[in-house]
């Protein structure tokens, strides 16, 4: 267990530190890290950080910095004169690093604490969190505004088509972060949506997840809950209520919570409503309900409907909460170019291969039926790494089976064993592929990437349409 050095109680202000001072960044080359990183070197501060390894595309975006770089970690990478350590939520206490950050008491912080210090703080906070859905709800909201000439700030946990950076300090009044509820650091068990203090909240979806550090959808409900309660009384939350567990929790909100409690979703009871989402040639046509009756078309650049419920709560946010008119921000979500690895096409010049981060079987299920609706003449092939600390549990194996019943073929790739896995609790993929296949799909499990591809390649068919699923890389498969 940690010493008493590490505490979130005891973590140091930005503020304090000297305009040029040293900061170093452990675990300094994954999405967020590498980009929290640069923009300190731009503000001013010499920085440095190390990792085990620099992949792309944060590698090269931090060896064109000024950001120092130590390929590993070891006691001596931490400078002389370092005023501040920033520890990565996937740093663990035994890191030589961190332990040498204690010897010599240096002060520290963590990835949240720095983003709100240098993103948030001064701003109208708007949050995008929720099981599903928040990376792209966050770009969706930096995109509208943006293109609305607000200049904000803003941090999405993904890479984002058409913008330079995923983390970036805007001149305007307002910033956009995506609120995750993952915990923090070793030492700061907590999400980190906690960290950034919205005005604002919008929650898309509230399931069971990581359960690595959750016990039960209970424990992963009191944060959203804590979140809620300290919304102040001239904040908002949007939430939507085609999600059954938020739709209980929002009647206690709207008793308790001090903010506005507004609701979104396809249901005629919402504040705001999707009447109907239809595929169209550029996108998907969206037929809207506000909360005072007005009724609004619009079309936008992406497919599901559950990417249209992220278009609406953005609509919402823009309008109700930015000042917006609802035809400018229209107007500007129809230049959204998408989140990398979010229904992201890859190749079309024959079999359509299309790339996406999910894994959560919500996810899993609602992509399928997204590309499926929009392509429904493709033989699809769903191809799936359960990779992330829930989808390799044998927990959603039930969930799993539901989530790939509008595929015509399913391949798995089995999960390889870590060294600190309770072997008992992971998934066996070849049950679950089994079990896909009697509910009347056709589903194969393999053992590796390489071999899947040689599947593939021998079963694939001009007219075919491949939807890759992992939140990892996969072995280079896409």
């Amino acid at each position: 267990m940690p010493k008493s050095h590490f505490s979130i109680e005891s973590v140091t202000a930005l503020s304090s530190l000297a305009p040029d001072a040293q900061i170093h960044v452990i675990g300094v080359c994954g999405v967020a890290m590498a980009q929290l990183a640069v923009t300190l070197s731009e503000c001013g501060y010499r920085v440095s950080g190390s990792d085990k390894a620099f992949y792309e595309p944060m590698g090269s975006l931090l060896r064109g910095s000024t950001v120092d770089l130590f390929d590993g970690f070891a006691a001596e990478n931490i400078p002389e004169n370092c005023a501040l350590v920033i520890i990565g939520n996937a740093v663990s206490y035994d890191n030589p690093e961190v332990l040498a950050s204690e010897s010599r008491r240096l002060p520290y912080s963590l990835f949240p604490k720095i983003m709100y210090e240098t993103v948030i703080e001064g701003r109208h906070s708007i949050a995008a969190c929720g099981t599903h859905g928040k990376s792209t709800t966050a770009a969706m909201l930096a995109c509208v505004l943006n293109h609305a000439g607000l200049s904000p700030s803003y941090f999405i946990g993904g890479i984002v088509h058409g913008f330079e950076r995923s983390l970036a300090r805007g001149s305007g009044d307002f910033s956009v972060v995506e609120g995750d509820e993952y915990d923090s650091a070793f030492f700061a068990k907590t999400p980190k949506f906690h960290f950034y203090k919205p005005s604002t909240c919008v929650i898309t979806s509230i399931e069971y997840d990581h359960a690595d550090i959750y016990p039960n959808i209970d424990a992963i409900n009191a944060e959203f809950c804590a979140l809620v309660d300290r919304l102040a009384s001239d904040g908002a939350v949007i939430a939507c209520t085609d999600d059954e567990n938020i739709r209980s929790l929002m009647s206690d909100w709207c008793k308790s919570a001090a903010a506005q409690c507004l609701s979104y979703g396809t249901s005629s009871d919402a504040d705001f409503q999707l009447v109907s989402c239809t595929p169209c040639d550029t996108g998907s046509s969206l037929q809207l309900r506000w909360r005072g009756g007005e009724t609004y078309s619009v079309t936008v650049p992406f497919i599901g409907q559950h990417n249209a419920l992220n278009a609406l709560a953005t609509l919402i946010v823009a309008t109700a909460r930015g000042g917006l008119s609802f035809e400018a921000a229209a107007h500007a979500l129809q230049q959204f170019k998408g989140v990398k690895r979010r229904q992201e096409i890859r190749y079309s010049a024959g079999p359509i291969l299309i790339e996406d981060f999910a894994h959560h079987p919500t996810s899993v299920r609602e992509t399928i039926q997204a590309v499926k609706s929009t392509w429904p003449d493709k033989r699809l092939w769903a191809v799936f790494e359960p990779r992330s600390n829930t989808s390799r549990m044998q927990i959603f194996k039930e969930d799993y089976v539901q989530s790939f019943a509008a595929a015509d073929r399913v391949v798995l790739c089995e999960v390889t064993a870590r060294g600190s896995d309770d072997l008992s609790k992971l998934i066996d993929v070849n049950q679950l592929a089994s079990a896909i296949c009697e509910n009347g799909t056709d589903a194969a499990a393999l053992p590796s990437a390489d071999s899947i591809f040689s599947h593939l390649k021998l079963e694939l068919q001009d007219d075919d349409l491949v939807l890759v699923m992992s939140n990892g890389a996969f072995g280079g498969l896409p």
